[in-house]
């Protein structure tokens, strides 16, 4: 006959006494898997996309600006610098700086003294930046490239 080791025969018993005859610890054992569960799911889920917010930096001039699939705008005018949180854009013949942030595939900027407007990043490469953007219902695409 095989004998059980005893720390086998202890982890067991303990098993049977704290999970089969005392349903209340699986519940509690369970809430606690799903409090960290939902934890770890909000601190991925609500990260800063560090890859786009590094890539961005640095200085990109117009290059194509398509109205509605018509190459109809002068992108030349478009020169937008990233640097860190904040950036400088010349849009035709305004200019405007602000702050920026980058969420998922979404470009939010902050130009001082007006409101926030997103714009989403269609293609990042290292020498490529497409924005699709809506203007009243306009699907309008900028390609800048950079310097």
């Amino acid at each position: 006959m095989h004998r059980i080791p005893l720390f086998l025969r202890y982890c067991c018993h303990r098993f049977v006494l704290n999970y089969v005859f005392n349903p209340s610890q699986i519940l509690m054992t369970m809430k606690k898997l799903n409090i960290f569960a939902f934890t770890v799911l909000m601190l991925v889920g609500c990260s800063v996309d560090k890859g786009y917010q590094q890539s961005i930096q640095g200085t990109w001039q117009g290059v194509s600006w398509m109205v509605e699939d018509q190459d109809n705008r002068d992108a030349t005018t478009v020169k937008f610098h990233f640097d860190g949180e904040n950036y400088d854009a010349v849009l035709g013949g305004r200019e405007e700086k602000g702050s920026f942030r980058v969420q998922g595939v979404k470009l939010y900027t902050l130009a001082e003294g007006q409101q926030e407007i997103m714009v989403k990043i269609a293609r990042l490469t290292t020498d490529t930046l497409e924005f699709e953007m809506n203007r009243g219902g306009v699907k309008e695409n900028l390609i800048l490239k950079k310097e």
